[in-house]
């Protein structure tokens, strides 16, 4: 639960509320466009070393004789992580094409997993799980230097939301098999794709941050601790302790958009691999506060209408 009690000036519920929030003022001297989010806070962080760990720890059981196949996933490993420098670059503001050398590493990566080429004929159905990997990862790739090539200190370029539902997601189910994982190569496999998901989610952050800001209707519902003055939620995501946000909350069924002036009050890691952050509403809209606190009311009066008597 998001309550902490209601000992304050507003009265807090736990509800579920389409929420929108950015950092008020982007990074400043930038070379593309930042809003100033962390989409690398502690919880994040933790994920991409957990999911490492258990990466190099199937890997670890590969047959040493199977030295090529070491070769595929430490290429793999490489290529992620060098997305994931992309990404960090990216989020503090720094323009990967501002440095040639790196620009054209980056552009490289879009050639697919080299080493993957050799297992073909030897091993083909190994080969078509990697190549399933490499088709997600590319899709990632090919939207991050797209976007990087059409943005301005100004403006971060995004074509829409990412896609989802790729075919290496189904086989994933068939991995998570208890009789599957004593298979190592399969472990590996699985470990892999799961470690490269965590950076491929913080790019759908970013992508998402520039993007839905413009379609409320889009925002998914989560659940959130409300009031008048402020409220608290969980995110993939961090902001400076203090600092000052835009929040939005939207309400489909009277289409009104709410704007917020906050402040960041709270931000701790929790379990789950997320964050909880706390922002009161500073000097708010009477008209938006008032609108708020009565959605508040009904959210209450609809929970009892659904207490067994």
């Amino acid at each position: 639960m998001l309550n902490r009690g209601n000992g304050r000036r507003f009265h807090r519920v736990d509800m579920p509320v389409r929420y929108f929030i950015v950092p008020s003022s982007p990074i400043r001297d930038r070379e593309i466009y930042a809003t100033g989010t962390n989409y690398f806070p502690e919880s994040t962080l933790k994920l991409i070393e957990a999911k490492k760990a258990l990466t190099l720890q199937a890997i670890g059981k590969i047959q040493a004789s199977e030295k090529l196949l070491r070769n595929i996933f430490e290429e793999m490993i490489e290529y992620i992580e060098f997305f994931g420098d992309c990404l960090k670059d990216i989020t503090n503001g720094k323009n990967p094409k501002s440095d040639l050398a790196y620009w054209i590493k980056v552009k490289d990566r879009q050639k697919g997993f080299k080493e993957a080429q050799f297992l073909e004929e030897s091993s083909p159905k190994t080969f078509g799980y990697i190549k399933l990997i490499e088709e997600k990862y590319l899709t990632f790739l090919n939207a991050m230097i797209q976007s990087i090539d059409a943005s301005t200190p100004s403006h971060f370029f995004v074509s829409g939301r990412l896609p989802s539902g790729f075919k290496i997601e189904e086989v994933l189910v068939t991995f998570q098999n208890p009789k599957l994982k004593k298979i190592p190569l399969i472990q590996a496999l699985l470990n892999l794709t799961e470690f490269m998901e965590t950076y491929l989610a913080v790019y759908r952050r970013i992508n998402d941050d520039n993007y839905l800001k413009q379609f409320p209707k889009e925002w998914p519902y989560k659940l959130s601790n409300v009031s008048a003055g402020g409220l608290a939620v969980f995110m993939n995501k961090g902001f400076k302790l203090y600092s000052k946000v835009d929040a939005f909350l939207y309400f489909e069924a009277e289409n009104k958009l709410l704007s917020f002036d906050g402040t960041i009050v709270g931000f701790r890691t929790v379990e789950g691999h997320q964050e909880r952050i706390a922002i009161n509403f500073e000097f708010p809209n009477g008209h938006d506060q008032k609108f708020l606190q009565l959605e508040i009311q009904k959210h209450e009066v609809e929970e009892c209408m659904h207490i067994p008597l």
